[in-house]
């Protein structure tokens, strides 16, 4: 159970309408048992408000606190809401980084998977098997059937679970939390704080082959494998999705830098580069050698050729592909990506050619 004291404290809010002698739980200490959808939430949970697609859930909710932001405060309070009299409306400046915070503490309790309390005493199963030339640190949990290969530095803290095979010369950095049945290759770094989800594969061989050709046909014939010797290096508060990939560099290094965030089925190729905070939506995709700048976003789907560089703070849309570099800042959408301005300008007159052309017939 949770405080509205606690709620409003830990996303920073104010109670929003005060002036309501029927609200059920102004008092500091009445006690929720957590969040909600506004869709799903009852009386005795807290829900969240931060969009204008979810108007139609908010005329309905029974959520007995509503966190919403600062800027809604006044059209909520003039529309006339039932719930403005019956629920506890909380304000803050950002409530959807409100509901980051509110869902870390929470989490705290209800999320054992999430580590987000120091280990403070290491495990070992049984049946994992450990080289004895590995360093393992204090406090470090190794799970059913672990790999640890000969070489492998552990750092304190980690949390390796079942399955994972951990290669050899790989060094994993302090409080990192490796899900079940990650594969990390040959000399592959991860930093601190990182999140590794199931079935992610880190140093596999980028996809390089150089083709044999006929020499009287001038026609391919077989495939020779270009083999790739560089490394992967994660840098700290990486989190990578579930089945991603990030294949080893061919001669350099792959490079990941800290905090970015990549999502569930992302491909990442060889020697690729991903500059402090870039953020890869589901089943995006980087081919060798490109690069994207810090905080630079790829949406779902979306893709960046060979050796392109995506410009920091960059964001593509959905399914948009790149075969250019982009400047920083650039908002970009289509196939192939251009500035989505751009490309709305060129909807808008392929639209208007087609009803022109329709008219004439």
């Amino acid at each position: 159970m949770i405080t509205l004291d606690q709620i409003s404290k830990w996303c920073g809010a104010q109670v929003a309408n005060p002036e309501s002698d029927t609200v059920p739980a102004l008092s500091p200490s009445f006690r929720l048992k957590g969040v909600a959808t506004l869709a799903d939430a009852g009386p005795d949970q807290a829900a969240f408000f931060f969009s204008k697609n979810y108007e139609a859930d908010l005329r309905t909710t029974r959520a007995g606190v509503i966190i919403t932001g600062t800027a809604f405060v006044g059209a909520l309070k003039a529309a006339g809401l039932s719930q403005w009299s019956t629920a506890v409306f909380l304000a803050c400046d950002d409530p959807y980084s409100g509901m980051a915070s509110v869902t870390r503490e929470i989490a705290k309790t209800q999320c054992p998977h999430e580590h987000l309390v120091p280990n403070e005493n290491g495990e070992v199963h049984p049946t994992a098997v450990i080289d004895p030339t590995a360093r393992i640190g204090a406090n470090v949990m190794i799970g059913p059937h672990v790999v640890i290969e000969k070489d492998t530095i552990i750092g304190d803290r980690v949390t390796l679970y079942a399955g994972a095979w951990i290669g050899p010369s790989v060094t994993i950095g302090d409080d990192t939390v490796v899900f079940p049945k990650v594969s990390l290759y040959h000399a592959t770094t991860v930093g601190k704080r990182c999140r590794i989800h199931a079935g992610a594969v880190i140093g596999s061989d980028g996809f390089g082959y150089a083709q044999k050709k006929d020499p009287a046909t001038g026609l391919p014939v077989d495939h020779q494998k270009i083999h790739h010797l560089g490394h992967v290096i994660i840098g700290d508060d990486v989190e990578i999705g579930s089945n991603s990939t990030i294949d080893r560099g061919t001669l350099g290094n792959t490079v990941v830098h800290d905090k970015v965030k990549i999502d569930n089925l992302v491909q990442i190729g060889h020697n690729v580069v991903l500059e402090e905070g870039a953020v890869l939506c589901g089943c995006s995709g980087v081919a060798g050698s490109s690069t994207m700048g810090k905080f630079a976003v790829l949406g779902a789907q979306a893709g960046l050729a060979n050796q392109v560089h995506l410009g920091a703070y960059s964001v593509m849309a959905a399914y948009a592909a790149a075969i250019k570099d982009f400047p920083p800042h650039s908002v970009l959408a289509g196939i192939p990506a251009r500035p989505q301005a751009e490309l709305y300008r060129i909807m808008a007159l392929q639209s208007k050619m087609m009803k022109e052309r329709g008219r004439k017939k």
